[in-house]
C-alpha cells in the first residue's frame, strides 16, 4: 500500500519535465572512483537474497531465546578484510546505501527502494562495537542504528531535493548525481550523513561516539569531513544542488538552515523502507580491489627520517606505536589507515596522533616505505 512518501514523489514528480541526459558532466579533475552499486549492481542472480529489516529483528531474537544470550558472532577473515578495504575506499555505502524511490525499477534489487544493509556489514560492525565496549547491552542493535542514522539522512536529503524540484520545476537529484558520479566520495551530502550518525553516537544513552569518530575519520574525502561546522556542510550541499556547483564551493548560507528541516511526519521509521541482503558472495557487492594490502614491514625513507629525527623529534616516540599498531593490525580504527590519492597510486595515510599524520607507499609483498609525516595543513589533509 502506498504511504505519504509514495504518493508525494508521484504527484512532484509527474509534474517535472523530461530528464535530459548530459554524460558530460562530472567533475573532470576527481572523477576517478569507483562506480556507486547504483551505477554498477550486481547482476541478478549474484545480488542474493533480500529480506524486510523487521524479520531479520524477530528472527535475531529467537535465536537469543535458544542461546540463552545475545550472539555477536566474528566474519570470516576474507569478508573482513573485503569489509574494512570498502569502508576505506567508499565509506558507509560499501556496508549500506540507500535507493531512492525515483530508481524503484532500475538495479539493485528491482522494485524495491528504501535502505538497504549488507547482512556481514551489519555483522562487522556490531562486533567492532562488542570489541570497544565489552559488556554493552546488545551491539547488533547499536550496529543498525548506527547505520541507519547516516542512511536515513540520504532519504531526507531526497525529500529535501524533491521539494525544491517542485518548487523550481526542474530536475536536481538525478543531475547532481550524475555530476558526482564517478567522484562520491567527493559529495558534501556523505558529510552530513556522518554528522548526522556521529550526532547519535554522542548521546549519553547511546555511549559510543570514540568509536563512531575513529570508524568515520577512517572513510574517504567527504566523509572524513563530518566534524566541520554543520552550517558550512549544508551550505555546500544546498550549492552542490541547486546551483551544479563542484565541492568545496562557497555555501548558500540562505538555504542551508532547510536541509537538516525535514516535517516531522517524514520522519517515522515506517515511511522508508529498510532491507537487509544476504549477498550470494560479498565480493558481488564489494570489490576486491579495495582490500587494503597486508603491513608486514615499515622503513623509513631519507626525507621522512630527516624531518622525525629534526623539527619533528617530538613525534619519534608516538610514530614508533603506530608503526607498531600498524604491524599488530593495519585494520584497527583509531590508525584511520586509509588510500591517500592525492599522492597517487599505492599511497596511504594513518594517524600518529591528533594533530600529525604520516604517509606511506606500498612496496608490495608486505612491505611499506614512510615517506612523509606532519601536521594535517602540511600534508594536504583539509
Amino acid at each position: 500500500m502506498a504511504n505519504s512518501v509514495d504518493r508525494l514523489f508521484e504527484k512532484v514528480l509527474a509534474q517535472l519535465p523530461d530528464l535530459e541526459i548530459d554524460e558530460d558532466t562530472s567533475w573532470p579533475d576527481i572523477s576517478n572512483e569507483t562506480d556507486d552499486v547504483l551505477d554498477n549492481p550486481p547482476d541478478d542472480d549474484d545480488e542474493g537474497r533480500l529480506y524486510p529489516y523487521r524479520e531479520i529483528i524477530s528472527q535475531d531474537r529467537g535465536f537469543d531465546k535458544l542461546t540463552g544470550g545475545i550472539t555477536v558472532p566474528r566474519v570470516h577473515e576474507e569478508d573482513k578484510e573485503l569489509l574494512d578495504g570498502g569502508i576505506r575506499s567508499r565509506g558507509f555505502e560499501a556496508i549500506a546505501f540507500y535507493k531512492s524511490k525515483r530508481f524503484q525499477k532500475q538495479k539493485p534489487f528491482f522494485g524495491k527502494w528504501g535502505v538497504f544493509y549488507i547482512n556481514e556489514g551489519l555483522t562487522h560492525v556490531a562486533w567492532l562495537i562488542s570489541q570497544t565496549y565489552p559488556g554493552y547491552a546488545d551491539p547488533r542493535t547499536l550496529a543498525r542504528a548506527f547505520l541507519r542514522a547516516h542512511e536515513h539522512f540520504h532519504f531526507r536529503a531526497d525529500l529535501t531535493t524533491l521539494m525544491l524540484e517542485a518548487t523550481l520545476g526542474k530536475h536536481l537529484y538525478v543531475p547532481v548525481r550524475r555530476r558526482f558520479r564517478r567522484a562520491r566520495t567527493y559529495f558534501v551530502e556523505e558529510s552530513i550523513a556522518n554528522r548526522q550518525a556521529y550526532d547519535w553516537a554522542k548521546q549519553e544513552r547511546i555511549g559510543i561516539e570514540e568509536f563512531a569518530r575513529d570508524f568515520m575519520l577512517c572513510q574517504p574525502n567527504a566523509y572524513a569531513r563530518f566534524l566541520e561546522p554543520i552550517a558550512d556542510l549544508t551550505g555546500e550541499w544546498m550549492a552542490n544542488v541547486v546551483d551544479s556547483q563542484p565541492p568545496r564551493c562557497p555555501p548558500r548560507n540562505d538555504l542551508a538552515p532547510w536541509v537538516t528541516s525535514t516535517p516531522k511526519e517524514f520522519l517515522r521509521q515506517s515511511v522508508c523502507p529498510e532491507w537487509v541482503i544476504y549477498p550470494r558472495s560479498l565480493s558481488n557487492w564489494i570489490d576486491p580491489a579495495c582490500i587494503t594490502p597486508p603491513v608486514k614491514e615499515v622503513s623509513e625513507g631519507e626525507k621522512f627520517l630527516k624531518v622525525i629525527n629534526g623539527k619533528l623529534r617530538c613525534l619519534q616516540r608516538p610514530w614508533e606505536k603506530t608503526k607498531s599498531h600498524l604491524l599488530i593490525n593495519k585494520d584497527l580504527p583509531g590508525l584511520n589507515f586509509k588510500p591517500w590519492k592525492k599522492d597517487g597510486p599505492r599511497r596511504y595515510s594513518v594517524k600518529v596522533d591528533d594533530g600529525n599524520r604520516a604517509h606511506l607507499e606500498n612496496r608490495g609483498d608486505g612491505k611499506w616505505l614512510a615517506y612523509a609525516i606532519g601536521s594535517h595543513t602540511e600534508l594536504g589533509h583539509d
